[in-house]
């Protein structure tokens, strides 16, 4: 007999420095340790969307802006700007725009995917997000947020955590979290503990008028893309 899912543990807001969390360190330990994945998830993206020349695209959650800039690395001709909840991760961010040198290309913004009222309809030629779903608040607005402001043409990509992980991922989360994430297991268990199930999201995309994303799972994850 299957067990019973357990039910979300909501993670909170923003992520903001604390005395055992510093963005800096983070962001450093990102870096050291998750960039590679990051290459490929980036490349992944952008081999499955289309991007136009000198196109607009929305990150949502940028955090220390990895994702951001690697793409931003591969299509210099684009601009990106990143909607950031935490105003700490924000000036972590952005000084590493100017370390890798695409400052002029990715600029930050401070709110909520729930409220982009400073952005106008069919403005984004792709929305992205890495690892921020599970802090949304009411991923219903927010969903209907990026439909707004994306164009009737845009690309959606998203990827997060999946909390109905099976026995394998339990077990590489449990047994190999610790050599995988290093300080940050703990985290990344709450962010999985807080996250959806591909079976949640496509009962909240059904609620949407006109909505054509698909949700797919994946080893340890989820996306949802157009």
């Amino acid at each position: 007999m299957s067990r019973k899912l357990p039910p979300r543990i909501p993670e909170g807001g923003a992520i903001e420095n604390t005395e055992d969390y510093d963005m800096n360190l983070y962001s450093d330990f990102i870096k050291k340790h998750r960039l590679s994945d990051y290459k490929k998830l980036v490349s992944r993206m952008l081999i499955q969307h289309v991007i136009p020349q000198n196109g607009k695209l929305l990150e949502i959650g940028p955090g220390p802006g990895w994702i951001g800039i690697l793409v931003a690395q591969q299509r210099p001709d684009v601009q990106i700007i990143g909607l950031e909840a935490s105003k700490d991760m924000i000036e972590v961010a952005t000084q590493n725009t100017f370390e890798e040198h695409v400052d002029t290309q990715i600029r930050y913004v401070y709110g909520f995917v729930e409220s982009m009222d400073d952005f106008t309809d069919d403005l984004f030629d792709i929305v992205f997000s890495n690892d921020s779903l599970h802090h949304w608040e009411n991923p219903f607005n927010g969903f209907k947020e990026i439909q707004r402001v994306l164009k009737p043409s845009g690309e959606l990509f998203i990827h997060d955590e999946r909390r109905n992980l099976n026995f394998g991922e339990k077990f590489i989360v449990n047994v190999f979290g610790r050599l995988l994430a290093g300080k940050m297991a703990k985290y990344w268990k709450s962010s999985i503990d807080a996250s959806y199930t591909p079976m949640e999201l496509i009962e909240i995309l059904k609620k949407i008028p006109l909505c054509n994303w698909s949700v797919h799972s994946e080893m340890l994850g989820l996306t949802i893309q157009t």
